[in-house]
């Protein structure tokens, strides 16, 4: 099975485990490569379509593992009950709909032993949803497929301090420290969108403080690297 790159990122972040659950399996291949390359020894996947379902069921029976991983429809994790799985993956939505789907089952989401998840957009929005509800980034990881960034966090039910910089929502904190060999292209790519935008705003609009501040953050922890 031929994983893209984004997919590969998440897999690789997946601790060992009895069950993994899969919150949007799409065609299931996350559950499928974590059963067959023994990190998880069983796992649950769920979508809230039908057609993904289907889909993930024929690759389940395509590779042999459709006794070893469970297909339930439903939205986010409510097909999930408390010690079913004790890892789970999130990967391939919003970061605003991934802060929404734990937030609307806190407290299975604080079951898991971690959880990963990975935002199609706004990873900031979901790092400051993260920080507030009292969960800990345990590790972040960066890749680059088909020429779109895309952020893996690694969490854990732990509360962590807020960032000290408003730029570390955006960048990953720990993505800095152990200096990502994709964080400095990253910086450089969101320098160019925010000087962009800042020459369209006017200067005595708010706003315009608002995003020259966060560009000189960005541009501060660039010269760091």
């Amino acid at each position: 099975m031929i994983l893209s790159e984004r997919l590969k990122h998440i897999v690789s972040m997946i601790p060992n485990c009895k069950c993994i659950a899969d919150i949007g399996t799409d065609h299931g291949y996350i559950p499928i490569y974590a059963v067959l390359n023994g990190i998880s020894e069983r796992a649950i996947a769920t979508d809230i379509n039908k057609g993904p379902i289907d889909a993930a069921i024929k690759n389940f029976k395509k590779y042999r593992v459709i006794d070893k991983i469970e297909a339930r429809i439903g939205d986010g994790l409510k097909p999930l009950k408390i010690g079913e799985a004790d890892v789970s993956v999130i990967a391939g939505m919003g970061g605003n709909l991934i802060g929404n789907i734990l937030n609307e089952n806190i407290e299975l989401a604080r079951s898991f032993k971690c959880i990963l998840l990975q935002p199609m957009q706004y990873p900031e929005v979901l790092r400051k949803y993260l920080v507030e509800n009292n969960f800990s980034i345990i590790d972040e990881d960066i890749v680059k497929d088909e020429n779109k960034y895309y952020h893996i966090l690694k969490v854990s039910n732990n509360r962590m301090q807020p960032f000290e910089k408003e730029v570390y929502y955006y960048t990953g904190k720990i993505l800095i420290e152990k200096k990502h060999p994709l964080i400095e292209e990253y910086i450089s790519d969101k320098i160019n969108v925010l000087e962009e935008i800042l020459s369209s705003i006017p200067t005595e609009n708010p706003r315009h403080y608002e995003v020259e501040k966060l560009l000189n953050e960005f541009k501060e922890v660039k010269e760091c690297l």
